[in-house]
């Protein structure tokens, strides 16, 4: 009976072996915001396990970073928003969307600009000789803030913007050294709630309905040496985008492993709205925006960059 039993252990041992010989290592790069929360799931619930694909998440302070991380073998996966893609697609950096992870949609808002109390910043007008915190310059947030500005009649060049992480945004606003911020969910929430800043307008709705903000990317080369990742990842983040529909207190709770967050803070702020499948024309509008800014030359070939 004992030996039995111990060749059955070692013939589990060896096929969980074999299993993980047979699966994909990726590292999740990712930055502190609750748009990829569906990776966070996805790697808790076993849906990457089970397609193949043995998954670590690294937390990334600086989003500009990534691209380059990624060339570099480091990270596998990096998540980035549109402006930042097609900077490093123009430079050189050969990346693909393979996921959708958030749209920002006037039905579900969770970015907002906020200024400190006493700044009487109340509408587009109001920002002229004053310093914006961005969480990236030419990012996601700082070009559709630009093209606010700009559809209000406000010409950008009359603002200052500054880098500030989201995490230091609400210290930055505090001590006076921002006069605004642009923050996303769950920084927006705590610094409101902080009544470190008030929301002066919610910039994204107003300057359209819906539109990609955020996704995952990955190489060509990783791409080409493993051609089942990408079908594998991106289904395994639809299952998981699925899951939160279902289970939105227990996948808020991810954030306390995830973002740090407090069990308090993280139960209380509201989801994003999730994506999996990203369209030509998603990727379009951002072409055209980054080009029309001057922030790249708009050369980006839509069927080039979105992996199908």
């Amino acid at each position: 009976m004992r030996s039995q039993l111990r060749i059955a252990v070692l013939l589990a041992a060896a096929l969980a072996v074999n299993a993980a010989f047979g699966q994909t290592k990726i590292a999740i790069g990712y930055t502190g915001a609750n748009a990829f929360m569906a990776a966070f799931v996805a790697k808790d619930q076993g849906f990457f396990a089970k397609r193949g694909l043995d998954v670590t998440l690294q937390l990334v302070p600086v989003g500009s970073t990534i691209p380059g991380a990624m060339t570099g073998g480091s990270l596998q996966v990096g998540t980035l928003t549109a402006p930042l893609f097609l900077l490093a697609n123009e430079g050189g950096v050969e990346l693909q969307i393979v996921s959708g992870a958030t749209l920002q949609a006037k039905r579900n808002i969770t970015a907002g600009v906020l200024a400190r109390e006493g700044a009487n910043i109340k509408g587009p007008a109001d920002f002229r000789g004053k310093k914006v915190g961005v969480p990236g310059l030419n990012g996601v947030q700082h070009v559709t803030f630009l093209k606010w500005l700009k559809n209000a009649g406000v010409d950008p060049r009359q603002v200052s913007f500054v880098e500030a992480s989201f995490p230091q945004m609400g210290d930055m606003l505090k001590g006076g050294s921002i006069d605004a911020a642009l923050p996303v969910e769950p920084f927006l929430s705590r610094i409101v709630q902080s009544k470190v800043g008030y929301n002066v307008a919610p910039y994204t709705a107003e300057v359209i309905d819906s539109y990609l903000e955020s996704f995952y990317t990955m190489t060509k080369a990783f791409i080409q040496a493993n051609p089942k990742a990408p079908g594998a990842f991106r289904e395994a983040i639809r299952e998981a985008t699925n899951w939160i529909g279902k289970n939105p207190d227990a996948a808020r709770k991810t954030q306390v492993t995830y973002l740090k967050l407090p069990e308090a803070v993280a139960m209380s702020i509201r989801l994003p709205t999730f994506t999996v499948d990203v369209t030509p024309q998603e990727v379009q509008f951002w072409v055209d925006m980054c080009k029309d800014f001057g922030i790249t030359k708009g050369t980006a070939v839509v069927s080039q960059v979105l992996w199908r």
